[in-house]
């Protein structure tokens, strides 16, 4: 019987690349280090697999059972974890000039802190951490799987194996990205979920996913969601690859079963797009062939990498519409394997057509506002909406009429509260508390917590309708006395009287992270909210005090056509179908964006899509004057 060997980070590739299982057949060793995010990113990860297997080591160890059995608090265990290692650590970075991966890192380890808590809560009966995990970074050695008469030998190495309450065991895969790489995450799990039962005989294994952004996201997936992924992907890939006919396309299905089509239930791995797509040429290649075999015909003209997504410029062939391309964008999607409709939109000369990224890039604002951006941000109140689809930022002024006052749309996942503490922090880190002051409303309480008592603040958080409403009126109240007095001086707006050299007016944004509950309350609330926004938009540019509305809920009951008309600019993340987008955008195709940051936006020059920028939650603080 023939022996053959791969890796589980080989395999997954071969699945997810037809181009790099192509080369495997043809004897080259194809790299796999573009699974990995490049640079400082990807050096990073293996510190934290690092550091994560020498607290589960410690916590799990016989010597320190007793001690470690003691720690039930996340701040107990970052104190452990800080004397131990992340101290000397994070002081290294800072020598190196690394203070942004310094703080990203410290977040990261103290959100895996707070998830293990939350499993010592959840284990019953708890006595010690071996109640918890079986095994961390275990290597599952040359563990055998039989393609027809042929035994492959698959290699690989689990996180950790721990023990769940209700599923008994469970695989685990700490990620540090998700993105357009959850796919291959899936994956790369189901392949441990078949391996684990042949190295321990009469265990099934359930799987779960930790991604730490550095928020702390989970997805689980069940034995039989493992099971379905290995049946229905990774074995026709080891039958080609190593079967009788490998080599050539099987004629029928791999291994033992026909492969089972993906359950539903296997979300948001079916909102993921696939994670290695092919280089510029083949990808050009592949949807140029796609759109062939619908009789249409395209070249591709050009492709652009952006922060977060690839974007193809397409020249239609004659009498091909753009409307013939974009209507095929469903059918776009089954052919290339994607797990949204690609956006396909006119542009100047060329059909514009995007796709996920493999490897999304965090847009930093802390590296924006060193970079271009500075000059880009001309008033006390401009600042970045985000970074376009070529590198360029793209800057909004609340002192300009075309942009004074804001909607935010985004459902859940799409980044909107990560948005609005960029825009934030984007003002305050450029000005004192006496130029810029905020208001902030937070009926979720998360968005903006930790903020209270920043010399910032306008007013306390307002969490309750009634603090929302009360902090609207006071503001209608500021907004008329500051006319008085712009009167008095002799200037039309702010702007004037800061430059006649009037320092005791500061600018006033009014930031709500969901304005739905205002609408969706009783009647009389909903007619006195109108009204005060209409008042504080139609006057409020000039007495500097602008407005920030953001929902989850872009529907009509909540986007009002009030509302609309006085917000001018228009900025829309992810939504859940093309209805919310028409309403926010008046036209669709926010509902096919990528989700984490990517947005379109209307700044009253058409629609232009951009990556949202994002600051971790400890420099978000220190931009309010907290630590």
């Amino acid at each position: 019987m023939a022996h053959h060997s791969i890796t589980a980070t080989e395999l997954t590739f071969a699945v997810l690349d037809p181009d790099w299982r192509a080369r495997w057949l043809r004897g080259e060793k194809p790299s796999t280090k573009s699974f990995a995010p490049v640079g400082t990113a990807r050096a990073m990860g293996v510190q934290f697999h690092k550091e994560v297997e020498r607290l589960v080591g410690w916590l799990t160890a016989r010597g320190s059972l007793t001690a470690a059995a003691r720690i039930a608090t996340v701040d107990a265990l970052v104190d452990h974890l800080w004397a131990t290692s992340l101290q000397a650590l994070t002081d290294k970075l800072f020598e190196a000039g690394r203070a942004e991966d310094a703080a990203v890192f410290t977040e990261r380890m103290r959100r895996f802190c707070a998830r293990l808590i939350a499993l010592r809560t959840r284990t019953r009966h708890f006595e010690n951490w071996q109640d918890v995990f079986v095994a961390a970074e275990q290597d599952l050695a040359r563990i055998p799987v039989q393609v027809d008469g042929t035994i492959v030998e698959i290699r690989g190495r689990v996180d950790a194996i721990r023990i769940h309450p209700e599923r008994h065991l469970e695989v685990v895969d700490y990620k540090l990205s998700q993105g357009a790489r959850q796919k291959a995450d899936l994956v790369q799990l189901a392949i441990y979920g078949h391996l684990l039962p042949i190295w321990r005989p009469g265990c099934e294994f359930s799987g779960t996913l930790e991604y730490y952004l550095p928020e702390f996201h989970e997805v689980s997936v069940s034995p039989d969601e493992l099971k379905d992924i290995f049946t229905g992907m990774v074995e026709p890939v080891l039958q080609e690859m190593f079967g009788d006919k490998a080599g050539v396309a099987p004629s029928r299905p791999a291994v033992t079963t026909p492969p089972k089509p993906r359950p539903a239930s296997l979300k948001p791995a079916e909102e993921i797009a696939p994670a290695t797509p092919p280089g510029a040429n083949s990808l050009g290649r592949a949807v140029t062939e796609a759109f062939r075999s619908f009789n249409l015909v395209v070249e591709c003209a050009d492709v652009i990498e952006g922060p977060q997504l690839i974007r193809l410029r397409l020249t239609p062939g004659p009498g091909v519409k753009v409307s013939s391309l974009a209507n095929r964008a469903a059918d776009l999607q089954v052919k290339l394997g994607l797990a949204e409709p690609p956006l396909i939109k006119a542009g100047k000369g060329f059909v514009i057509l995007d796709l996920p990224r493999p490897d999304p890039k965090p847009c930093l604002l802390k590296d924006a506002l060193a970079g271009p951006l500075a000059s880009a941000l001309k008033s006390m109140v401009s600042f970045p909406v985000g970074i376009d689809v070529e590198g360029h930022p793209i800057v909004a002024d609340f002192a300009d009429p075309n942009t004074c006052h804001a909607l935010v749309a985004g459902s859940t996942g799409s980044g909107k509260s990560e948005w609005l503490k960029a825009m934030v922090a984007s003002m305050l880190l450029r000005g004192s508390p006496e130029q810029v002051k905020i208001a902030l409303i937070d009926p979720k309480i998360l968005t903006f917590s930790g903020v209270g008592g920043s010399p910032y603040l306008w007013r306390p958080v307002a969490t309750t309708l009634t603090e929302a409403l009360r902090i609207l009126r006071d503001a209608v109240k500021e907004m008329d006395a500051r006319y008085q007095l712009l009167n008095g001086a002799g200037v039309v707006n702010l702007g004037d009287y800061i430059k006649s050299g009037k320092t005791d007016l500061p600018f006033l944004v009014l930031v709500f992270d969901e304005f739905a509950d205002l609408i969706l309350a009783g009647r009389d609330d909903k007619k006195e909210f109108e009204a005060l926004v209409a008042r504080i938009a139609g006057k409020g540019r000039a007495a500097g005090i602008h407005l920030v509305l953001a929902t989850q809920r872009p529907d009509r009951a909540v986007v009002t056509g009030l509302i609309k008309s006085n917000l001018p600019l228009k900025v829309c993340l992810k939504v859940a179908n093309a209805v919310n987008a028409q309403i926010v955008l008046d036209e669709p195709g926010a509902e096919s964006l990528f989700g984490k940051g990517d947005l379109l936006c209307d700044l009253g020059r058409g629609l232009v899509r951009a990556q949202g920028l994002f600051i971790p939650q400890t420099e978000f603080l220190a931009a309010l004057g907290r630590k």
